[in-house]
């Protein structure tokens, strides 16, 4: 895939999981806030990146971390031509393993900074899919302009006529544990399931699990041709969670089966039993050993 110098509103960009090579504005005042479309990571956050400004004129990086709001994914439409069939997105999911997104930081430049071309640079340890460059490798330039700007405070109508300060925070995802099996970086000649049944025991403060737990799929059906349904639910002891994936044409991927719990946890969850299904009802052979749990 070629990288393109285009902004982050190209709705193409932002949805297949490509860098912008420019931040949104690409011209800016030192005080303003900026937004860059840097790729589709895994677990990238504030917590594990580093961003730097490097202006042309004199050369010297300036540690701009601190100034970095929030670090978050945005989604296409899924009634999108993003979503369609053989797109170029499913080229992405293909290479990451995960649900089609783009990674968005958004940063408050900082006062005093030289008038004049210049660069913003990341470095973060989260895993890019192998289709394009890491952010680590790629300079995003921007041009710095006369004048002294303000920090965006996102205000919003909260009610009619009341307004409120956005805080991009609340976008971030929160602490969860991400379930599912290893996938292979090439298509596998791998068997098919009508169904595939996760259960799994959480340890909380409270030491049941809410029967509100929220379970999230990631969504790699632009892959399949599975028609897959996601049902979950927790044991009248609140002891055990259940995550069920169904295919009404038995054509389930092992892969398929990979979602997230988010809640508060006291450590990591203990994956109690695998079971996969024909479409006759049947228990038979499915990859277990490699299913793994991660806490992020």
């Amino acid at each position: 895939m070629k990288f393109k110098h285009i902004v982050l509103g190209a709705a193409l960009l932002i949805a297949s999981g490509c860098t912008a090579l420019q931040p949104f504005p690409n011209v800016a005042r030192s005080g303003d806030t900026v937004a860059l479309a840097i790729g589709s990571p895994d677990d990238m956050s504030r917590a594990n990146t580093t961003a730097t400004f490097t202006s042309d004129v004199d050369g010297v990086p300036i540690d701009i971390t601190s100034n970095i709001r929030s670090i978050f994914k945005l989604f296409a439409d899924p009634a999108s031509r993003i979503y369609n069939p053989n797109n170029i997105t499913a080229t992405l999911v293909e290479s990451s393993k995960h649900t089609p997104w783009i990674t968005i930081a958004v940063i408050d430049l900082p006062l005093g900074l030289q008038v004049g071309a210049g660069n913003i640079e990341f470095n973060t340890s989260a895993v890019y899919p192998d289709i394009g460059s890491h952010i680590n490798d790629l300079q995003l330039p921007i041009e710095i302009i006369a004048g002294t700007g303000s920090s965006n405070s996102f205000d919003y109508e909260l009610g009619k006529g009341a307004s409120v300060s956005g805080s991009l925070t609340q976008l971030e995802p929160q602490a969860r544990a991400v379930f599912g099996p290893t996938i292979p970086s090439a298509a596998c000649p791998c068997p098919t399931y009508a169904a595939i049944e996760v259960k799994v025991a959480i340890p909380t403060l409270e030491g049941t699990i809410p029967a509100e737990v929220r379970v999230i799929p990631d969504d790699l059906t632009m892959l399949t041709q599975s028609s897959r349904n996601m049902l979950h639910g927790v044991s009248s002891d609140g002891q055990e969670l259940t995550v069920s994936f169904l295919s009404p044409t038995g054509s389930l991927e092992y892969y398929e089966a990979q979602f997230s719990v988010v809640q508060k946890m006291t450590g990591t969850p203990t994956i109690n039993s695998i079971k996969y299904f024909d479409l006759n009802g049947n228990e038979v052979t499915g990859p277990v050993s490699d299913y793994t749990v991660v806490l992020r």
